[in-house]
């Protein structure tokens, strides 16, 4: 396979990624609509705003990301064919460094996910509660997105070290 075809379909598992997290935050915004019209509870009320801003929040990474990745696919063609050999290299550089973030962003999904906990269990206002629900709902879509994109990172990276 030429090597412009391994970038342009890491860029289409990005794209397919940002689908499923612009998913995730309609389905946010559907519950976060639901608990404004049918919530009564306490809880339910405290929630329609934090679940909103989870809600907005993947849709704003799931429309960036598929943005992002198909003005890249035509960026990284237009790059390729200008020069091959600089291209590789650029490309060898740039996975290297957002591989390097992956450790640190799993490190910090925790301490979210610590952070949202301490906040459910120890505090007993409704508002303090949801949004340390809302906190580990982000950390853990944090982790799965990080997840499958470590990984496609990853293969594409080893990719790119075997065509050198």
């Amino acid at each position: 396979m030429e090597f412009i075809k391994h970038t342009i379909q890491w860029c289409k598992g990005e794209i397919f990624e940002g689908k499923m997290v612009l998913l995730f935050g309609i389905l946010f915004l559907i519950i976060s609509l639901s608990f404004w019209k049918f919530g009564t509870t306490p809880n339910a009320k405290a929630s329609i705003i934090p679940v909103l801003v989870v809600a907005l929040l993947h849709i704003g990474t799931g429309v960036s990301m598929i943005i992002n990745n198909r003005n890249r696919q035509n960026q990284y063609t237009v790059e390729f064919n200008a020069n091959a050999d600089n291209f590789k290299k650029s490309e060898i550089e740039r996975t290297e460094n957002f591989i390097k973030w992956y450790p640190k962003l799993r490190y910090f999904s925790l301490g979210l996910i610590i952070t949202g906990f301490l906040l459910v269990a120890l505090i007993t206002t409704p508002m303090w509660r949801s949004i340390g629900l809302c906190i580990m709902i982000t950390a853990f879509s944090l982790i799965i997105i990080d997840y499958f994109s470590e990984e496609r990172a990853h293969h594409y990276h080893s990719i790119l070290i075997s065509k050198k």
